[in-house]
């Protein structure tokens, strides 16, 4: 298990933002993404001026981009942390500004692959050109530690309805690992039960994954590309933590994260027990964003929207796309939406795929 270094300000308030998840105002949907050479951030900020062509008005931005601790106190461990990152977003008409701080991270001087987005404008032209101000937050002018950041890819965001999907499962048996525990580092108490899903999202934007355990602990992970318990910390791109302590509110085993997810991409998403000597109790997921998860291996017969239930909605999609190629309604595959569709529908009615 990873020992933690210590600062004076470390306390339970600031492990509530260990992943840079917070409240979401409404689903966030990907709009405008610009890619940056890579640079780094001393005790100065730096900032860019980026230009944009989004015709939707923008309600939120977002952030890819790979840390490191370029210079560090590799002694101590307690600087530059990927949690100090912090940027400020200017739009074009100069006035209005977005703040986010912390992007994400954790508290160790490890790499971290930030990917994540945040609401937080008033729905600004999205065409013009937009500051970007990086700083890091944890240091005075004149300190030495440098954070370095590349692969970076600057995201706009516009409001989205929010598409939710909820089931709930267990980890009282089934695979077995030893869960990681910060982003480099391996807890010491397992094995652990885990449950795992392979997904992709119909649509690119910020996603808000939720796992609520009733009592205990939770914990909850997202892989980017491929998943290999055995190598549990390749690919693993965010996680969160229902440590007990409710860092993200009530009740105590609440573990949740936000990231920002891209069409076409493969990820998978993991709920794990906490201990090896603890029950693995029952647990609900909900999934919110500006798309739906299409969960590989799981061919839910008449769901034409990807909520996993087969009901009036899907009904209503079959009927309003008839006689169409689709691919709305097209609840078998077939090309065209037809009584095919509509007996898929009937013939599994108030089926719940995930139950």
């Amino acid at each position: 298990m990873i020992t933690l270094p210590r600062r004076a300000v470390v306390t339970t308030s600031l492990l509530a933002l260990l992943t840079g998840a917070g409240v979401a105002a409404g689903a966030q949907r990907l709009v405008a993404t610009v890619s940056l050479a890579d640079f780094e951030v001393e005790d100065v900020p730096v900032d860019f001026d980026v230009a944009f062509a989004a015709a939707e008005p923008i309600t939120g931005i977002g952030f890819t981009g790979d840390w490191t601790a370029v210079v560090a106190d590799t002694g101590g461990g307690v600087y530059p942390w990927s949690l100090d990152l912090a940027i400020r977003v200017t739009a074009p008409d100069g006035v209005t500004q977005q703040d986010w701080h912390p992007i994400g991270g954790d508290v160790t001087i490890a790499d971290y692959p930030l990917q994540d987005g945040k609401a937080g404008l008033p729905g600004v032209s999205g065409t013009g050109t937009f500051n970007w101000e990086f700083r890091n937050t944890a240091i005075s002018p004149g300190a030495p530690w440098v954070m370095g950041l590349s692969n970076v890819q600057l995201h706009l965001t516009t409001d989205a309805p929010d598409q939710t999907l909820t089931y709930g499962a267990d980890v009282s048996d089934g695979p077995l690992w030893d869960r990681p525990y910060f982003i480099e580092g391996i807890s010491g108490l397992g094995p652990t039960h885990y449950d795992a899903i392979e997904f992709q999202v119909t649509e690119s934007g910020v996603y808000r994954f939720q796992s609520v355990v009733s009592s205990s602990s939770a914990f909850n992970y997202i892989y980017r590309g491929t998943f290999n318990p055995s190598d549990q910390l390749t690919n693993l791109l965010d996680y969160g933590l229902g440590n007990g302590n409710a860092p993200n509110g009530t009740p105590n085993g609440t573990s949740l994260i936000e990231v920002m997810l891209f069409e076409g991409q493969t990820y998978h998403f993991v709920v794990s027990q906490w201990a090896s000597y603890t029950n693995g109790q029952m647990y609900t997921n909900t999934i919110t964003g500006p798309g739906r998860l299409m969960i590989a291996g799981l061919n839910c017969v008449g769901d034409s929207n990807f909520d996993y239930v087969v009901d009036f909605d899907d009904l209503n999609t079959v009927l309003a796309n008839w006689n169409t190629t689709g691919p709305e309604g097209d609840v078998n595959g077939s090309g065209f939406v037809d009584f095919d569709d509509l007996n898929d529908v009937l013939s599994n009615w108030n089926v719940n795929c995930l139950n």
